[in-house]
Formats: C-alpha cells, sequence, structure tokens
C-alpha cells in the first residue's frame, strides 16, 4: 500500500496546511525577536555596569594634600583668530550682491522693451498691407477710439470709419 500524502488532500486542505506553517513561522520569529530584545537589555545593563567599573578603576586616588587639577584653558574656548582678507572678503560679497541687484534691474528692463517692441511690431504687422491713408484711422481704431472720432480726426467719411473700427474688432 503505496500512499501519496499529496493525492489525498484536495486545494482546500492545501490551503489550511500552508496557513497553519505561516502562522506557526510568524510564532516562532516573534518569540526570537522577543527574546533578543531581552538579551539586547541585559547586556546593555552590563555594558554600563562595566563602563561603570571601568571608569572607577582608572581614575587615580587623589594624592592627600594636593589639590585637584584643573582643567586647562583650550584653544577651542577662545574666540577664533581674525581671518587675513576677511574685510576684503566682505567687500567684494557687497559688490557681489550690488551687481546681482543691477543685473535683476537691466533683466527687467530688458523684458519690457521686448513687450513693447512685440506689440509695436504687431502693431506694424496689422498695419503693413494697409493704404497710407488709413493707417492712422487703423492706429486709432486699436487704440479704441470710436468711428465718429476717427471720421474727424482722419477727414474719412463716417462709413469708411465704421469698417476700420469693424475691421480692427474682428482681428
Amino acid at each position: 500500500m503505496d500512499f501519496d500524502v499529496l493525492t489525498l488532500l484536495n486545494w482546500r486542505d492545501a490551503l489550511i496546511l500552508i496557513v497553519a506553517l505561516l502562522t506557526v513561522y510568524v510564532l516562532v520569529a516573534l518569540l526570537r525577536m522577543r527574546r533578543l530584545r531581552h538579551e539586547k537589555v541585559a547586556a546593555a545593563i552590563s555594558a554600563q555596569s562595566a563602563v561603570a567599573a571601568y571608569t572607577a578603576a582608572s581614575e587615580p586616588e587623589p594624592e592627600p594634600g594636593l589639590a585637584p587639577r584643573a582643567e586647562p584653558d583650550f584653544p577651542w574656548n577662545e574666540p577664533p583668530p581674525e581671518i587675513p582678507g576677511q574685510q576684503a572678503i566682505d567687500r567684494l560679497k557687497r559688490e557681489l550682491a550690488q551687481l546681482r541687484g543691477e543685473v535683476a534691474k537691466l533683466r527687467a528692463e530688458l523684458e519690457e522693451t521686448r513687450e513693447e517692441f512685440r506689440r509695436e511690431l504687431s502693431q506694424n504687422r496689422t498695419t503693413h498691407g494697409i493704404s497710407p491713408v488709413y493707417s492712422d484711422a487703423m492706429q486709432m481704431a486699436m487704440q479704441g477710439h470710436d468711428a465718429q472720432t476717427i471720421s474727424e480726426h482722419c477727414s474719412v467719411a463716417r462709413a469708411e470709419a465704421e469698417l476700420v473700427v469693424a475691421l480692427v474688432r474682428s482681428r
């Protein structure tokens, strides 16, 4: 009689067996971690007592009649010496900050000039194909003037001024 354990188990039983084995494994791991934590605390306590014992043994007994030795003044207790050339460094830092400010101003002015140039270029493009007679009328219409004002200023008929205004609005 040859019994094969795997042939007797269906998939549900195999899954239950795997879950049970994993549970046992997790419990064993948790118990080991707990034991390690307790060993770590005990080792820390013993290390502290060992350090205390070593410190007590390494400190020499003060000789009778001698005063305890005073701690010497070390250089790190004093302010650092003046760095040679520190004034030049500070002056250069101030100049650098001033130059950076001036560059920022110049960049802002350049950007304003670019925007102004782009506006003028777009206005010139819109009035480029227009007769010189109507260029003033187109510019006034772009500035938002009404047809009556344009016809009076440019000496064109009111209907022509209305056409110019309509053309600008459609763009």
